[in-house]
């Protein structure tokens, strides 16, 4: 056995020892120990809205963890940018394996028939195309009994569970979410079948166009050239379309979809790249004291542009605080940039989460987002001394290349 084997095992049975002391005296005690296959970082995490338990994984992927609950709970397990779901007793002995090139095809828990449960929901929920062609073109009973058929499938994985709390809030949940899409598919029978399979193929012909690739790898004529044929494809749909009032709101989201995106493609191009001036931005922190990019001139800034209801800039947090304080008294500021709009809902998390670095409002989508071309959250920035652009699209804090990259410009 190699020794980074023997280092593995080790690790796993000295948890496997520690879980068995414990248990004994602490009933509500929960231990998970695990495998990650092709690591993408350090920090593990399993967290919920009011709490995040977290420890690092060695370099072989091996980790252990145990912690208190005081009643059973979701959890999300968070490794890298990816995170997957669990339900977790209190006294659960835990092992969690998973390779990171296929996250959520190769996870399995032994020890949480829940947590198994909701890996195999999450696959079934991908396989089936709630918004596909049925969706659009067919009638209601046929729409519903394709929601019913799923429902059985995902009752059928319920298998040795016998929580009935958790089984009747996944019934209940599975129910909210049929009716939502029932509900959904009914608006449509307002619309002509014409109108109906515009949306259809519409919909398959938006998927041959991604923008978001396109934003950075193609020049402006190119991009223009790509715009004009998704402007083009969709109007050839709308030819067969006869409602007139339906074809005027067409053509009008055509427009405000092409022009959307070409805006967003000068906002790129204007962007200042690497080495370059950073454009400056202004914002009051949670005492309403103003601070801006040029206030910490001298030191490295880090920037994460967040808002407290995006799930993924959650799962950061752990990571950034942990990096925080490895690079604790460095020449490195951390800013953490909010774009919330309810402003109670930023101070309460900032103070529940004990956010720390330097924490800034901006109130919504506003001059930071335009000025680096910010249209998706969390986005990570960096910033040298001088006040010039390291990278506008920097690692995040989970990842290992952030710190490589704050390394090379302390």
């Amino acid at each position: 056995m190699k020794p980074k084997q023997i280092l593995t095992t080790v690790l796993i049975i000295v948890a496997g020892i520690y879980l068995v002391m414990n248990t004994e005296t602490d009933p509500n005690q929960v231990t998970i120990t695990g495998e990650i296959t092709n690591p993408k970082a350090e920090l593990v995490t399993f967290s919920n809205q009011d709490t995040t338990y977290s420890t690092t994984a060695n370099e072989d992927g091996a980790f252990a963890i145990s912690f208190n609950l005081d009643s059973a709970t979701y959890l999300n397990f968070g490794h890298g940018v990816e995170t997957t779901a669990m339900y977790v007793h209190p006294g659960d002995e835990i092992k969690l394996s998973i390779d990171t090139e296929e996250f959520d095809e190769t996870i399995e828990y032994k020890g949480s028939s829940s947590s198994s449960y909701l890996a195999k929901k999450y696959l079934l929920e991908e396989g089936n195309d709630f918004f596909g062609k049925v969706y659009y073109m067919s009638n209601g009973e046929a729409y519903k009994a394709i929601l019913d058929n799923f429902k059985i499938e995902v009752i059928n994985e319920f298998g040795d569970i016998t929580d009935s709390t958790f089984i009747n809030s996944e019934i209940a949940s599975i129910d909210k979410d049929i009716s939502y899409f029932i509900g959904r598919q009914e608006k449509l029978a307002e619309y002509s079948e014409d109108a109906r399979t515009y949306m259809w193929e519409t919909r398959n012909i938006a998927r041959d166009f991604n923008f978001y690739a396109a934003i950075d790898s193609l020049n402006s004529i190119d991009f223009n050239n790509m715009a004009e044929q998704y402007a083009a494809a969709f109007q050839a749909s709308l030819n067969n379309v006869t409602d007139a009032e339906f074809i005027v709101t067409a053509k009008e989201r055509i427009t405000k979809t092409t022009d959307s995106w070409l805006e967003r493609k000068t906002a790129v191009d204007n962007m200042p790249k690497e080495g370059e001036p950073a454009i400056d931005f202004n914002y009051p922190d949670t005492d309403g004291n103003e601070f801006s990019l040029t206030s910490f001139k001298g030191n490295l800034v880090y920037v994460d542009v967040w808002a407290t209801w995006c799930g993924p800039c959650k799962a950061e947090i752990p990571s950034l605080q942990k990096l925080e304080a490895d690079y604790h008294g460095k020449d490195i500021t951390f800013m953490s940039v909010s774009v919330d709009t309810d402003k109670e809902a930023w101070e309460k998390m900032v103070a529940d989460k004990e956010l720390g670095g330097v924490q800034l409002w901006a109130d919504g989508w506003s001059k930071i987002t335009k000025d680096y071309a910010i249209f998706g959250i969390p986005r990570f920035m960096l910033f040298d001394a001088e006040g010039n652009v390291v990278s506008t699209n920097a690692p995040r804090p989970s990842s290992d290349e952030i710190r490589e990259l704050l390394e090379a410009n302390l």
